[in-house]
């Protein structure tokens, strides 16, 4: 610490003797003291009107006859100086442009096919599961999925659905009564960030409640206003739809139309607490669904990061199919199955990337535990265009057979050396 009387002792020689010219806040620095162990080597000191006062320096009274005793009088009726606090964002809280930028993409838009709606999802799984509205996904077994678009792409309804190919969803669970599903997608980037599920206690009455999603088909909105009430058992229906649902709901005066559907409440936080699902006649009645529905309806059912998309229909289509995971990530991706049932596997179904579409078929058309057959779908469209077969079972192909126009019947084979 420097020693105030030796630093008080430069200030009244500098008084004195140098100019008077400073005005009130500039600030002086000071050189040497090398005789002190003080890190005096730049010191930066305020100057305040006191010091600037010459005459009281020149009419010292009994009171002050040392420098000592008029440091400590200073330092007695000094007034510090009042910090300006402005008003920034409480521990935990979050800019409303700070949620918008962390989570905007890891809001998904979701179109259904089978209804033609389009709706919103929030990512809270890394292994791809998404939240949404029952109502959103309704009539469909799989629904076309959307990601924010690049920084200068087009962000429209219309050029998604009809110039962008969607990743496919794959309906794992329904809660029709609380309003809401859970969506698998796979090969979403491991960039997208998990949004990550709060806490119904997080939010109050006049609480900043935050919103992204789809209204209207303009994509990726963001938009804001306060918890209005929560209120538990809340009962409603829909006017295309005579479902009775019931949910603990929160009602806020945060803006929601068509299209929002599915999306995330955010806390301040940046946590998911509702599921936005619906708005009422009167004004600034909108409704979310609360966070502690979509919990019970996780731990009811437990490992749905673990399920294949396709695990339902293969176990529909082949009940007695034997399973594998191949690269031991507790995801079933090949299904090996007995299709004459006669005990002796003769096909594999492959789906590598866990998607739920299978994008190959190995066939053992002799049942001796060597496959002759590898059928693949190359462009992922649900049907096989090329086949490379193995006669003499040497492990190598020697015929390839190509499906141009995917119409069933082999257009070419192609001999190899």
């Amino acid at each position: 610490m420097v020693n105030l009387f030796r630093l008080l002792a430069f200030v009244f020689v500098f008084l004195v003797f140098g100019s008077s010219t400073y005005a009130e806040g500039e600030k002086l620095k000071f050189r040497g003291a090398a005789d002190t162990n003080a890190d005096l080597s730049e010191v930066v000191i305020n100057i305040h009107p006191e010091m600037l006062a010459l005459d009281k320096f020149e009419k010292l009274d009994e009171k002050y006859k040392s420098l000592k005793a008029y440091s400590k009088e200073l330092d007695k009726s000094a007034k510090p100086r009042k910090k300006i606090k402005f008003r920034s964002a409480a521990a935990g809280e979050m800019s409303p442009g700070k949620i918008y930028k962390d989570y905007s993409d890891s809001i998904v838009f979701i179109g259904n096919y089978d209804a033609k709606s389009v709706g919103t999802g929030s990512l809270i799984h890394k292994n791809g599961l998404i939240v949404s509205n029952w109502h959103v996904i309704d009539k469909a077994e799989v629904v076309g999925i959307w990601i924010k678009p690049k920084e200068g792409q087009t962000m429209d309804e219309v050029t998604m659905l009809n110039d962008i190919e969607p990743y496919m969803g794959t309906i794992l669970e329904t809660d029709k009564k609380r309003d809401l599903a859970i969506i698998k997608v796979a090969g979403l980037s491991d960039n997208m960030k998990v949004i990550e599920l709060g806490n119904l206690s997080d939010v109050g009455v006049t609480d900043n409640v935050y919103a992204i999603g789809h209204p209207e088909g303009l994509p990726w909105s963001f938009t804001l206003g306060i918890v209005s009430q929560i209120r538990p058992n809340h009962k409603w229906s829909y006017d295309d739809d005579k479902t009775k649902h019931e949910a603990t709901l929160i009602q806020t005066q945060t803006p929601i139309s068509p299209g929002n559907s599915g999306g995330p409440l955010f806390s301040e936080d940046g946590k998911l607490v509702g599921v936005n699902t619906s708005k009422a006649g009167g004004e600034n009645l909108n409704f979310a669904v609360s966070v502690e529905h979509v919990k019970e309806l996780l731990k009811a059912n437990p490992g749905l990061d673990k399920i294949n998309p396709g695990s339902a229909q293969m176990k529909k289509d082949y009940p007695n199919a034997k399973t594998w995971d191949e690269n031991k990530n507790g995801i079933t991706d090949t299904w090996y199955v007995d299709t004459n049932n006669n005990g002796k596997i003769d096909t594999a179904f492959l789906d590598d990337d866990e998607d739920g579409l299978i994008e190959g078929v190995l066939v053992d058309k002799n049942e001796n535990e060597v496959w002759e057959i590898l059928v693949i779908d190359t462009d992922l469209d649900g049907n096989p265009d090329q086949a490379y077969i193995d006669d003499n079972e040497d492990g190598k192909p020697d015929v390839i057979a190509y499906d141009y126009n995917q119409d069933g019947e082999w257009d070419k084979f192609e001999e190899l050396s």
